[in-house]
Formats: C-alpha cells, sequence, structure tokens
C-alpha cells in the first residue's frame, strides 16, 4: 500500500479514532458532569490499567502477527490468526480475573465510598471485552479491512451512547455502570465485522511450536517495553491518586482528556502506518520510509496544533457549561498536555519504525532508560508545582526519548542494509 490508497486508509482510520476519540470524551465528561471526583478518578486509572492489559496482549500477539505478516502467504496468515485468537482469549481471561481482583481490593482500601466488588466485576469484563476486540481490530488493520472496522466501531459507539444516556436518566453514572455498558458495547462490536477468513482446504498447516516461536521471538522483549512505555505515560495518575488523593487524579485526568483526539489520531496513524513501514522495510526501501516519515509528521503536527488552537479558544465556554466548578482552574494543565502531545508525535513516529524493524529488545532497553529519567526529573519538577510537573516531566521524557530513539533507528538501519550486502 503507498500513495493515494495509503492515504485513504489513514483518512479512514483517523475517521475511525475520531469515533473513539468522541466516545471516550463523552464517557469522560459523563462521569465529570454526573459523577462524582472519586468515580471519574478511579475510572480513569482504572481506564488506564485497561490500557496496559490490552498493550501486554498486543505486544506480545498483535505486534509481532503485524511485523510477520507482510512476509506470509494468505493460507499461512489465516492459520496464525486463527490460532493466536485462542493464545489472546486465554490471556485476556486470565488479565481480567487478576485485574478485576486486584481493582476490587485497591477501591476496598482506599476508595471506601465507592463500592469494591461491583467495580472489580466491572472491570474484569471490560478487560476480557476489549482485549478479544481489540484483536480483531488488529486483524482488519493487517488486511486492510477499514469497512469492517469502521462498521465495528460504529456499533460499539451507538451501543456506549445509548447505555450511557440510560445511565445518566436513571442517575447511575458512576465507575462499575461505565465499565459495565463498555464492555457489553465491545462485546457487540467484536460480532459486528468481518470474521476472520477461513483456512484454505489444501493447507498443510506449520507445527503449533513454530508459530508460537516466531510469535515469541519477536513479542518477548515488547512486553517489558510496553509496561516500561505504560509506566513512563501513565505512573502520573497513580503518583497523584497516591500524594493528593483520588480527587487530584480526576483533574490531572480531566486536563488530559481534552486532549484525547489528538493522541488518538496518533494512534489512528500508527495501525494503518506499520504495515506499510513492514513492507518498506522488508524490501530496505528506506528513501519511501523517510518521504512517509516526514509527510506523516508534518500532516499530523499540523492537524495537532489546530486542534489545539480551537480547544484553547473554546476552553472558557467548556469550563463554564461543562466542567463546572469542580475542574475550574485546568487551563495551565491543558496548555502543558498540548505541549507534551505534540512533542510525541515525532516519538511515535520513531517507535513505530523500529516496532515494524523488531527491535523490541532494543525499545525496552532504551525505554527503562528514559523512564529512569522521567522519575529522576518528575522528583525534583513534582515537589514544586505539583500536577504541572508531572506534566512537564513527560515532556521532558518525550524529548529524550524522540532523540535515542532516531539515534537508534539509525543503528538499525544500518544493521540490516549489512545483513542485506553479506546475505
Amino acid at each position: 500500500m503507498s500513495g493515494k490508497p495509503f492515504w485513504t486508509h489513514s483518512l479512514l482510520s483517523i475517521v475511525d479514532q475520531v469515533l473513539l476519540s468522541g466516545l471516550n470524551f463523552a464517557v469522560g465528561m459523563c462521569l465529570i458532569r454526573f459523577g462524582t471526583k472519586s468515580d471519574y478518578g478511579l475510572y480513569s486509572q482504572l481506564f488506564a490499567a485497561g490500557l496496559l492489559a490490552v498493550g501486554v496482549l498486543e505486544a506480545l500477539i498483535g505486534s509481532p502477527l503485524t511485523t510477520l505478516a507482510p512476509q506470509m502467504s494468505a493460507a499461512q496468515q489465516a492459520v496464525a490468526i486463527r490460532r493466536l485468537l485462542r493464545f489472546q482469549a486465554l490471556g485476556g481471561a486470565l488479565l481480567g480475573g487478576l485485574m478485576g481482583a486486584g481493582s476490587a481490593w485497591v477501591v476496598a482500601t482506599q476508595v471506601p465510598e465507592v463500592s469494591a466488588w461491583p467495580v472489580g466485576l466491572a472491570f474484569a469484563l471490560f478487560i476480557v471485552a476489549t482485549t478479544l476486540r481489540e484483536y480483531r481490530r488488529t486483524v482488519w488493520f493487517i488486511q486492510a479491512d477499514l469497512p469492517s472496522l469502521l462498521r465495528s466501531d460504529g456499533v460499539y459507539v451507538l451501543t456506549a451512547l445509548a447505555g450511557g444516556g440510560l445511565l445518566i436518566l436513571t442517575d447511575q453514572a458512576n465507575a462499575a455502570h461505565v465499565l459495565l455498558t463498555l464492555s457489553v458495547a465491545h462485546g457487540l462490536a467484536w460480532w459486528a465485522g468481518r470474521a476472520p477468513a477461513p483456512v484454505p482446504p489444501d493447507t498443510a498447516p506449520e507445527p503449533w511450536r513454530h508459530t508460537l516461536a516466531q510469535i515469541w521471538d519477536k513479542g518477548r522483549w515488547a512486553v517489558p517495553g510496553t509496561a516500561v512505555g505504560w509506566l513512563g505515560n501513565y505512573s502520573f495518575l497513580y503518583l497523584a491518586s497516591a500524594l493528593s488523593g483520588v480527587e487530584a487524579a480526576a483533574e490531572v485526568s480531566a486536563s488530559r482528556l481534552l486532549l484525547v483526539p489528538v493522541g488518538l489520531m496518533v494512534v489512528a496513524w500508527s495501525r494503518v502506518a506499520r504495515p506499510v513501514a513492514g513492507r518498506l522495510i522488508h524490501a530496505r526501501d528506506w528513501s519511501g520510509l523517510n518521504r512517509l516519515g516526514w509527510r506523516s509528521l508534518g500532516a499530523i503536527e499540523l492537524l495537532s496544533l489546530a486542534y489545539i488552537g480551537v480547544l484553547l479558544l473554546g476552553l472558557p465556554w467548556l469550563q463554564t457549561h461543562v466542567l463546572g466548578a469542580k475542574y475550574q482552574g485546568i487551563n495551565t494543565l491543558v496548555l502543558a498536555w498540548g505541549g507534551y502531545f505534540v512533542v510525541s508525535v515525532a516519538r511515535t513516529i520513531a517507535t513505530t519504525w523500529l516496532v515494524s524493524i523488531g527491535a523490541f529488545r532494543q525499545l525496552f532497553i532504551e525505554g527503562a532508560v528514559v523512564v529512569v529519567v522521567m522519575l529522576a526529573v518528575a522528583s525534583l519538577l513534582i515537589p514544586r508545582w505539583g500536577a504541572l510537573g508531572a506534566v512537564l516531566a513527560l515532556i521532558v521524557m518525550e524529548t529524550v526519548d524522540t532523540v535515542l530513539l532516531l539515534v537508534l533507528l539509525r543503528l538499525q538501519r544500518q544493521r540490516l542494509n549489512r545483513e542485506a550486502v553479506h546475505g
């Protein structure tokens, strides 16, 4: 895929992410407006933990599959997709059970004003439903099946909005009920798109151990790398909650929520670009990869700056009519988050190229170094500036991360060129 097909699929993927961004914004606004600060602070932390579960399985299964798929025949892809679906389901069930029980314990001990076990059960179901649907989304991106993706997300958004409206009408907008509603929406959306292609009847599949060895070879370093990346991106929520209570996490999360469309736009680009980058890297087409990178950087930055500008103009109205008195005074935090997302675009592009190369071990080591830098900076800035210090520490982390990733990308390209010459 190149040229017009790539940009067409990128546009459709952005539409897909706009749907998800709009829904995430609506869910957050629902809890901000109709729930307590404790409920929204709790939901924001659970949602971040859900991203960790999705990211772990994506790193272990989905990302290696995306990297290997361009090198497989249609029959090999069909076999691998169906085999790995079983592991995705098993992994989602295990993570759901563990994280659901863990969240119930934390709520019972740290947030006594919220009922613990309804939250734990709803969160467990949310993990299972989300991880299953994300695997199918990964397959649709690999196969460039954007119609199935958009149909599925349409069902998800409509179901979640209908459920959210019912919660508002019945005055039941709390963390447990929102998670349960999203779980149902994920489950219905899982069935809405095209199922994986059947395995051709004359296919002689390779042994299971070969499929698992291929995936494990790519994913074994991606999992700890994902955990390190998640720690760098979301530890501020738990730090704020630990130092100042769950309501502080609500304030930091509310300011970030307004910038969610920028982050999801980058995710939309990444899901489309990764298979394309995999093919360009496999062909050693570095000039094509450079063109794709620079054009993507320019387009995403322009869209990001345009959105941030509109948001800043509309922020006074949002504070008066949407956020309410509970969240006054977050202007500086919103501006800081805007700077963070602008800086993160180049880092995301470099990371996407390295994931497509399969440099998971190097990404893990580099990510661990960057997190140490972020924690050191945060230890200096947070005591002085509080929540703003946490966001500034993240901006420093993104800047250092980008520089190191560009160096690492250069080294990986040199390695692949040497292998091509000696091969």
